[in-house]
């Protein structure tokens, strides 16, 4: 894998997942902003409910006041759900940017362009996107938090200076708290995502990989393998939780001794007429506002933590670059042309393997020979421009495929590998792949690859429900229906058993005999059934046909 300077940073990340939904966040802070103003007007109207109708004994004062409360409390409700409504619907916006970013990176890289393992890459794209909508569904809660300070301090200068003082001298050690945790809490939340990956890894090999190493020993390796990924993750969460605890409890602590302090000097007030019982009802209640809304303070803080931690993972599967990216000004491939290699090939164990020489002329069919670990894979991969050589140069219709854009060389030059993937749903689904194709086509290629499955059955999740036989025939048939060029096959007849591969050879011929094909094989029938067959042992020297 190659990294460039990613195009975002973490924060820039985050600022732009705001800057696109600002919207949403704006509408869900004006309705959050009404929701609070009526939430905090409600201690006032109790106060004058206590001091004007109850302790005189005014009935249809009460009374009003009464009235009054439940108009308050009714826009209060309406501004909750407007602020919800909104909130909902910025982060999911923000998780659609996210994951559509996300799809269309890793659509353009290769296997070992992409950080981390499978389970790790699902991690990304689930949990850590998930983080960042928590994060973007909070920020109009700021407005909350703010309007609270703004309202009550006020509030508490004109009921009585002493409360008001009082309130004021739980600022300083609630600002130390939310500038002293955060600062270990980052660093265990980086420590936890690290977990998670490792285990989300360990999940995926032992689904994938249990039941075919289960009869070597393996299976246990691979259970003890997750059992100490979990242990991990357990480990790194008691670290993240010890840290959160301790904010959670020190962050409302503060005003709740304020509510201590200001009821006892409160209650003194009220005994010496300083103060009404209804004001200290409205203290009491604005207090209990206060401290709540430092407490949603401190859950906001994590939040903005775990969303930099997860913006950061994603920042780095965006900032991923192919190994071989296109040229700034891509040259168009012809439809039709010879397919010429003529280098030194970089062996599977990275070793430089010997010089060879190919050229395929259209609608040839050239086998592909040698033993295991020569470099048939890594040549078909190089036609394909799925890699590089160690020197020398590919060209399609005498264009060097460096020179031409990627998708454009995945469009002429469709490789098929030997343990191909597919996608959950049914045969048809796997062999459209989103394509507008006519059931039809779909059995005249599936005809072609001999592949005899109905169009409705189901091939399981990436394929299970299929042999492995069928998973390449399917695979081939795929790949016919992209009309390619050129069609770059490694050894996908290796599962197959001698009459079902003739079948095969026979419909490839057929199917389109303007085709260039290249065929990684060791078996004896595809050599036979090829125009030419070159041989990478040895001298590496081409093997005609006569």
């Amino acid at each position: 894998m190659r990294t460039h300077p990613p195009d975002l940073d973490p924060r820039d990340l985050l600022r732009r997942c705001l800057r696109l939904r600002w919207r949403p966040l704006a509408a869900g802070s004006a309705t959050a902003l009404v929701r609070q103003v009526a939430l905090l007007s409600l201690p006032l109207c109790a106060q004058r409910a206590i001091d004007d109708g109850i302790t005189r004994g005014d009935l249809g004062v009460t009374a009003w006041w009464a009235v009054a409360v439940v108009a308050v409390s009714a826009v209060q409700w309406a501004g909750l759900a407007g602020w919800q409504w909104w909130a909902n619907t910025a982060d999911a916006q923000a998780g659609a940017y996210l994951r559509t970013r996300l799809a269309e990176r890793l659509a353009g890289l290769g296997d070992g362009d992409v950080p981390g393992g499978r389970g790790d890459l699902a991690l990304r794209a689930t949990r850590d996107v998930d983080l960042v909508r928590i994060w973007v569904h909070g920020l109009p809660t700021w407005v909350v938090i703010a309007t609270t300070f703004a309202f009550v301090l006020p509030a508490l200068a004109a009921l009585a200076p002493l409360l008001l003082w009082v309130t004021l001298a739980c600022l300083p050690p609630l600002v130390l708290v939310n500038v002293w945790f955060p600062r270990r809490f980052e660093p265990a939340l980086d420590a936890l995502s690290v977990a998670h990956a490792a285990r989300a890894d360990a999940v995926a090999d032992l689904l994938a990989a249990a039941s075919s190493v289960r009869g070597l020993g393996g299976g246990q390796v691979l259970v003890r393998r997750h059992h100490a990924a979990s242990a991990a993750v357990a480990a790194a969460t008691m670290r993240a939780a010890r840290v959160s605890a301790a904010w959670s409890a020190a962050g409302p602590l503060i005003p709740r001794l304020a509510i201590v302090a200001g009821v006892g000097f409160g209650g003194t007030a009220v005994l010496n007429g300083d103060l009404t019982v209804g004001g200290l009802v409205a203290f009491t209640s604005w207090m209990v506002t206060v401290t709540i809304a430092v407490r949603v303070a401190v859950d906001r803080f994590a939040d903005r933590g775990q969303a930099r931690v997860a913006a950061r993972r994603i920042a780095e599967i965006l900032a991923a670059r192919p190994a071989l990216p296109d040229p700034p000004d891509p040259v168009p491939l012809p439809e039709r042309g010879t397919l010429e290699f003529d280098g030194v090939l970089a062996l599977p164990d990275g070793r430089p393997g010997g010089r060879v020489s190919v050229e395929v002329r259209p609608g040839e069919i050239v086998a592909v020979t040698g033993p295991t670990g020569s470099g048939k894979s890594v040549l078909l991969r190089l036609l394909a421009r799925r890699t590089t050589a160690c020197s020398g140069a590919v060209r399609y219709g005498g264009v060097e495929l460096t020179a031409a854009g990627a998708e454009e060389c995945a469009r002429r030059l469709v490789l098929v590998p030997q343990r191909p993937v597919l996608v959950s749903g049914t045969i048809g689904d796997n062999l459209r792949l989103g394509r507008d194709l006519a059931d039809a086509e779909l059995t005249r290629a599936c005809h072609a690859a001999a592949v005899d499955l109905p169009l409705d059955a189901e091939a399981g999740e990436r394929g299970g429900a299929l042999s492995g036989g069928q998973v390449q025939r399917l695979a081939l048939a795929r790949a016919l229906l992209a009309r390619p060029s050129v069609l770059l096959l490694d050894d996908v007849t290796s599962a197959l058993d001698p009459l079902i591969e003739r079948r095969l050879l026979a419909g490839l011929r057929a199917w389109s005999p303007g085709m260039t094909i290249v065929f990684a094989t060791h078996r004896e029938a595809v050599a036979a059934a090829a125009d030419r067959v070159l041989d990478l042992t040895g001298s590496r020297e081409e093997v005609r046909h006569g």
